[in-house]
């Protein structure tokens, strides 16, 4: 288990270590992969609430449901390893 030292930064410091981190090689190649993932997940989203407005069989909502949680699953995972890295990188920093 990671030692989250980010999650008991003030919002500020947050900022300053999200800054920090995004001045690195690494931060600035996973700032980038994350953002699309982030985005893709957020398509995946509206294009499941698309499918939930226009069902015209089941097919579609099944389609839906499982775009849904998948596209949740990108959200949150890119949060977490986001936060996750950040923490490391604070760690590594002491």
């Amino acid at each position: 288990m990671i030692k989250s030292k980010y999650a008991t930064l003030s919002k500020d410091e947050k900022m300053k270590a999200k800054e920090e981190f995004y001045q690195t090689d690494l931060g600035r190649n996973l700032k980038f992969r994350l953002d699309r993932l982030f985005i893709t997940g957020i398509v995946g989203i509206l294009f499941s609430i698309f499918l939930f407005v226009s069902n015209s069989n089941v097919w579609e909502i099944v389609l839906g449901i499982m775009l849904l949680i998948a596209s949740l699953v990108f959200l949150i995972s890119s949060i977490k390893i986001r936060r996750d890295k950040i923490s490391i990188y604070l760690n590594k920093k002491k």
